[in-house]
Formats: structure tokens, sequence, C-alpha cells
């Protein structure tokens, strides 16, 4: 009976700080410029218009290579979460 009432407890309280506290990490840097390095070697400067899920969406983007080459890119670009090896905030 207590490992229940410990389970709801758990289920009620701790779950939705859990998920506030996810939502948050991300939600400071919404509208400011950033630096965006991928694990494929590509990074994005820009500006985070919005976060939909696991996914970013930049404006006013330049995309460098490797190579050392920088183009401004047209429209939005939209990078995935998990591929993000780092983020500096401009």
């Amino acid at each position: 009976m207590w490992a229940l009432i410990v389970a709801v407890v758990l289920i009620v309280f701790v779950l939705p700080v859990a998920l506030v506290a996810r939502w948050w990490t991300w939600k400071p840097v919404i509208k400011q410029r950033v630096l965006v390095q991928t694990d494929f070697d590509v990074t994005f400067s820009g500006v985070i218009l919005s976060r939909r899920g696991q996914l970013l969406v930049l404006g006013d983007v330049t995309v460098g290579v490797a190579g050392g080459d920088s183009r401004r890119a047209d429209g939005v670009v939209i990078v995935e979460r998990p591929r993000v090896t780092w983020m500096q905030v401009a």
C-alpha cells in the first residue's frame, strides 16, 4: 500500500517539475542570436525563432562548414536538438 502511495506522489509532484525544468532550460534562448555546432561539423549562426519539440527553428542564418566556407541561408533553418553538440549565446 505504501509503495502505491509513494508512486502516486512521485507521479503527481516530481514528473511535472521535471517536465517544467526541461522546458525552461531552452526557453531563455528564444529570440537571441546563437552559434550552434552540430555533430556533423556544420555550424549555424542565427537567431532562435522558436523551439518545436526536438527542433530548433533558426532565422537570419549563416551556415559554416568544416572547410572554412560560410554562406548565408535563405528562409529558416531547422536543427534537430539531439544533433547539437554545443550552443553559444552571443
